[in-house]
């Protein structure tokens, strides 16, 4: 007994050692020191002093999902025939996201933040969910258009209604505020990066979690865990939201005929909640058909929706070389999403509304900026300063 006491207690003390030995590596190949080592001259204040910086701790609500190489796209078959989401391999730094959809109230705080800051009444009502997107002509979803923002018991599940532009200022308000209570405790702190949503390629490469070859962000392609439960929330089929009732007539197969709370189900391998299914999540690229053909291998995005065009087609500043094919048509645009549309923006993920075939985290869709929805929320992510790790 007392030789496995020892035993335990020299394991824990390497293992301690070992940690400590990281870490202090790190700090110590990050540390600036007293004297400039290109120039042999003192830091100070009449040169330059830098700020004291340790590797930060994630902001908060944020998870840390180290950067990496993965194939982007694919998954489940393209049923809708878009020829949108081809494989390619890309490569993403590390940064953070939130470990849930933003809820109500976060929602309702960052209004309240911005009315009392003198915003008024015309702010507020620029800020406030379209509750209305719950309407239907032929279906009583009055009560939820008149509760689900504003009664406490949906304090927890994801706001919907919103817009990208609006998901975009409350990540602005957020950076401030977070920023404002760190300046709080210490005056010279480092601040954090701007929270912001997150690229179409770190949202697919943190919903996946590990799971790069998998169709959804589990493992496997069974929509149910081994005791039978859905692993998401999710439209089975038509008119089935929640699951028939159990044999005993209790319970339903997911409980939750919309949205569930941001914590409801099983975060999938990089601790995220929800990232298949719930409600799907505005990105921050603009939309094109043909993404995959021209942005970076690295830390891809698309800000624009307008196509780079290629140095080998211009005679001069002001003129196009003429058209080598004869096929061409003007008139006959296979698809409109081709158009140059900044204003139409990727959302990810499936949601509660969605059949499972949306669940795959490679499937990609759009939306205007300035609309909402009932079925799409969103989360924020963050750049990992420093450190992947």
């Amino acid at each position: 007994m007392k030789n496995r006491s020892f035993t335990f207690a020299l394991a824990i003390l390497f293992l301690g050692s070992f940690l400590f030995s990281c870490t202090s590596h790190k700090d110590k190949i990050n540390r600036v020191g007293k004297v400039n080592s290109k120039t042999g001259i003192k830091y100070s204040e009449d040169t330059f002093k830098p700020k004291k910086f340790k590797e930060a701790k994630p902001g908060p609500g944020l998870v840390l999902i180290p950067g990496g190489t993965f194939m982007m796209g694919g998954g489940e078959k393209d049923i809708e025939h878009s020829m949108d989401n081809r494989t390619r391999q890309v490569t993403v730094m590390s940064f953070y996201m939130d470990e849930t959809e933003v809820a109500n109230v976060d929602w309702q705080m960052f209004v309240a933040s911005e009315s009392k800051q003198g915003g008024g009444k015309a702010r507020v009502e620029e800020l406030l969910p379209d509750t209305t997107v719950w309407l239907r002509d032929l279906a009583f979803n009055d009560p939820i258009t008149e509760t689900y923002y504003s009664h406490p018991a949906f304090y927890m599940y994801p706001v919907i209604g919103i817009s990208w532009h609006q998901a975009n200022e409350y990540c602005k308000w957020r950076t401030e505020a977070v920023n404002e209570s760190l300046l709080e405790d210490d005056e010279e702190a480092v601040l954090y990066p701007s929270y912001r949503l997150p690229t179409e390629a770190e949202w697919e490469y943190a919903a996946r979690g590990l799971q790069e070859s998998e169709v959804y962000s589990w493992e496997g392609k069974s929509l149910r865990n081994r005791k039978g439960q859905f692993r998401a929330n999710f439209k089975r089929g038509r008119g089935d939201y929640a699951g028939w009732r159990g044999g005993d007539g209790r319970h339903f197969t997911d409980s939750y005929a919309f949205t569930a709370p941001v914590k409801e189900f099983w975060p999938n391998d990089f601790g995220l909640y929800n990232m298949s299914g719930n409600v799907a999540e505005w990105c921050q690229d603009t939309y094109r058909v043909l993404t995959y053909e021209d942005v970076e291998d690295f830390n891809p995005y698309r800000r624009r929706g307008k196509t780079e065009i290629r140095p080998d087609v211009w005679l001069d500043d002001n003129t196009y070389k003429k058209k080598e094919s004869l096929l061409y048509n003007e008139d006959e645009k296979a698809d409109e999403k081709n158009d140059n549309f900044d204003n139409v923006k990727v959302y990810r993920g499936g949601s509660w509304a969605d059949v499972a075939y949306y669940l795959s985290p490679g499937v990609r869709r759009f939306f205007p900026a300035d609309s909402a929805s009932h079925t799409i929320g969103f989360r924020c992510a963050m750049i990992k300063v420093g450190s992947p790790d």
